[in-house]
C-alpha cells in the first residue's frame, strides 16, 4: 500500500518500500503529468545517502524514461533543498527526492516536488497515490544505461549553483572577519561536501563528526535533535567552539548548539532568527508556523506590527502561506524553515549559515540574544513527546470523534480540530496531540510556563491513553 503523508511518501524498505512499488509511484507521476500538463518538461532526480537510494532513483527514472519524460538524473547524493533549488531555477513542473530525511534508518521514501521548487500540495499526492495503488503487474522498462545511451535520461549537477546561491544570500563579509569556529556534525548525512565548501569559502575553522556514509545512522535517528546529538554535546564541552551545527539526513533541518554547549532546540532557532531578521537586518514581512510550534513567533510579529499565521503540519502548507502573503519566515518545531527569496522549502544548511551570520554581525552570543528575546517576549517551555501506538483506531475515536478534551486545570480560551486535537489557554499555553504523517506515532506537544508544568502535562496525556 502506497500512502503520501506530510512528507511525502514512506515506508520500510522491503517491505512496502519495494522497487515495484517506487516504479508504480513513477508511472502515476507520468500518468499525472501527461493528464494535465500540454507539454512535458524534464524531472529531476535526485537521492540521499540512505541504503539502495541511488538504486531507487534509477528505477524512478527508468520508468519516465521509458514514458517519454526525460529525467535530469543526479548522480551524486544530494540535499533535498538543492534538488528543489534545481527545479525552480529550471523552472520545471516536477522534481523527485528518493529520502526519508529523517526517518529511521529502515525507511526509504519519495518526496515529490513541484512547480517553484515547492512541495508537493495535497491535491497532487492525492491523485498519485489513487493512481500508483490502482496499477497491477510489473511495468516495461529498459536498462538505465540504455536511456542514458538515448539521451532519455542525462547527468544533471547544479551542486555549484547552489552554493553560489547560499554565499549570496548572507553577509559573508562579516563571517569572514571572525576566524569562526564550528563542529560541524552532517549525521551522516548529504550536507558534508556543500556545507563544508560554504564554511571554508567563509574562513571558518571546522571540525567535523559522523561525516560518512553510514546507513544504519549510527544507530540513531537521523534527526537533529538533542537525544541524537549526545556524542556531539560531549564534543562542544570538550573543546571550544563558537558554534556546533548539526543536519539532518537529507539537510533540510538543524540542529544548533552555542559557545558553552548548551544545546538550542529548532523552536528556538526560529525565534532566534525571525527576531533578528527584523530587528538587526531591518527586513519587513510576517511570518507563518505549523500548529505545534513556539507562539513566541507571533509575539515578534506583533511587536514589529507584522502578521502571524498558524496551519497544519507539513511544510506544503507552510510554503503556500509564504507565497500567498510573501511572507518572510516559515517553520515548524521539527527544525525546518524557510526565508523569503531563497529554496521554496525546507533548507538546513542555509538556516545554519545564517545563525553563523547573526552571532558574527550582532557580536552578540546566541545565548545573549534569547535573553534579550525572553526579556521582551517571555519565556516558555516547549516539550513533545512520540509515543509508539497500537491502538491507533481506539485513541482516533477518543480524541477526534468523540471529542474527549482532557482536563490539565487550565482555563481553556478554544479548541482546535485543524489537525488533530489542539487546546488552547487563557494563560497563553497550549496542547497539541495528533498522528504523525511520517511515523507511526502519537505527538503529544505542548508549550507551558514552566518546564515542570510541560512535563506535568505531557505525562498526564501519557497515563489517560492507558
Amino acid at each position: 500500500m502506497i500512502k503520501f503523508g506530510t512528507g511525502g511518501w514512506r515506508g520500510i524498505i522491503a517491505e512496502d518500500f519495494t522497487f515495484d512499488n517506487v516504479r508504480k509511484v513513477a508511472k502515476a507521476l507520468s500518468i499525472y503529468y501527461k493528464k494535465n500538463f500540454k507539454s512535458l518538461k524534464p524531472v529531476i532526480v535526485g537521492h540521499d545517502l540512505r541504503f539502495l537510494s541511488g538504486r531507487f532513483s534509477r528505477a524512478f527514472s527508468e520508468i519516465l524514461a521509458e514514458e517519454g519524460i526525460k529525467v535530469y538524473f543526479v548522480e551524486d547524493a544530494s540535499p533535498t533543498p538543492m534538488i528543489m533549488y534545481g527545479v525552480e531555477k529550471l523552472s520545471l513542473d516536477f522534481g523527485v527526492m528518493i529520502t526519508a530525511s529523517h526517518n529511521p534508518h529502515e525507511y526509504n521514501g519519495i518526496k515529490i516536488i513541484v512547480e517553484k521548487g515547492k512541495d508537493a500540495p495535497v491535491t497532487v499526492t492525492d491523485e498519485l497515490e489513487r493512481i500508483a495503488n490502482s496499477i497491477d503487474g510489473k511495468l516495461a522498462r529498459r536498462n538505465f544505461f540504455e536511456y542514458i545511451n538515448e539521451e532519455k535520461i542525462v547527468y544533471y549537477e547544479n551542486k555549484n549553483e547552489y552554493i553560489d546561491s547560499l554565499l549570496a544570500f548572507i553577509d559573508t563579509g562579516c563571517i569572514k572577519n571572525r576566524s569562526f569556529k564550528i563542529l560541524f556534525n552532517p549525521m551522516y548525512g548529504v550536507s558534508k561536501d556543500i556545507m563544508l565548501m560554504c564554511l571554508a569559502s567563509l574562513r571558518c575553522y571546522v571540525d567535523l563528526m559522523n561525516a560518512y556514509r553510514d546507513t544504519m545512522f549510527g544507530l540513531k535517528l537521523p534527526s537533529p535533535e538533542r537525544k541524537s546529538l549526545l556524542d556531539m554535546e560531549y564534543k562542544m564541552k570538550e573543546k571550544k567552539y563558537d558554534m556546533g551545527i548539526a543536519t539532518d539526513g537529507d539537510s533540510d533541518r538543524i540542529g544548533i548548539y552555542d559557545e558553552n554547549g548548551n544545546y538550542i532546540d529548532a523552536n528556538k532557532i526560529l525565534v532566534l532568527l525571525y527576531y533578528y531578521l527584523l530587528k538587526y537586518k531591518g527586513m519587513k514581512g510576517g511570518v507563518v508556523r505549523n500548529l505545534t510550534t513556539t507562539h513566541t513567533l507571533d509575539k515578534i510579529a506583533e511587536k514589529f506590527g507584522e502578521r502571524a499565521f498558524e496551519v497544519p503540519v507539513g511544510f506544503k502548507y507552510i510554503s503556500e502561506k509564504m507565497e500567498e502573503y510573501d511572507l518572510l519566515l516559515g517553520g515548524e518545531s521539527s527544525g525546518g524553515l524557510k526565508i523569503r527569496g531563497h529554496v521554496n522549502g525546507k533548507d538546513g544548511i542555509l538556516a545554519a549559515l545564517l545563525m553563523v551570520e547573526m552571532v558574527c554581525k550582532t557580536g552578540k552570543t546566541i545565548g545573549a540574544l534569547l535573553k534579550e528575546i525572553e526579556d521582551e517576549f517571555g519565556k516558555k517551555y516547549f516539550k513533545m513527546e512520540n509515543i509508539k501506538i497500537t491502538n491507533k483506531e481506539l485513541l482516533k475515536k477518543r480524541f477526534f470523534e468523540d471529542k474527549y478534551v482532557p482536563e490539565i486545570g487550565k482555563k481553556v480560551k478554544r479548541i482546535s480540530y485543524m489537525d488533530g486535537l489542539k487546546i488552547y489557554y487563557d494563560d497563553d499555553t497550549w496542547l497539541s496531540i495528533r498522528f504523525s504523517g511520517t511515523e507511526p506515532v502519537l505527538r503529544i506537544t505542548c508549550e507551558m510556563n514552566s518546564e515542570d508544568e510541560a512535563a506535568n502535562v505531557i505525562e498526564r496525556i501519557i497515563s489517560v491513553m492507558r
